[in-house]
């Protein structure tokens, strides 16, 4: 009966152990997806204007690229602004996309992406809020 006893703690304490290290890391959340929100300019005056954005972002085949296809709204309509080729941050929350005017860099934080335009100089160019849609 002692060893029966013995047996069952070891097996407990072996499955409590398996499990505390699953429920302790939390996986870090997906950029993957369609995110709406504000792209607002930060250097006045420019030709730049705010604007409500749609951004869609999907992987590519590579695990660390992924593809932003950005979009404003218009007249309630969505307008093409162009693809960025992105690269994925080690813990997957931070986005980099280089262009060759700027960088927009990106993090994720739980449905929400925000994230900023610096120009060549470091100057902060506009400033993006968006959250998973």
């Amino acid at each position: 009966m002692m060893l029966r006893s013995i047996f069952i703690a070891l097996v407990a304490v072996g499955v409590l152990a398996h499990r505390t290290p699953a429920q302790a890391t939390t996986a870090a959340p997906s950029a993957v997806g369609v995110w709406h929100g504000t792209s607002l300019c930060l250097v006045r005056p420019s030709p730049c204007h705010d604007e409500v954005v749609v951004y869609r972002i999907t992987r590519l085949k590579a695990n660390d690229s992924l593809s932003l296809d950005a979009r404003k709204i218009v007249n309630a309509r969505e307008e093409e602004m162009g693809v960025l080729s992105c690269a994925l941050g080690a813990r997957g929350r931070s986005i980099t996309c280089t262009m060759r005017n700027g960088v927009w860099h990106f993090t994720v934080r739980g449905d929400s992406l925000v994230g900023e335009l610096r120009l060549p100089d470091s100057t902060k160019f506009r400033d993006v809020r968006t959250a998973r849609q």
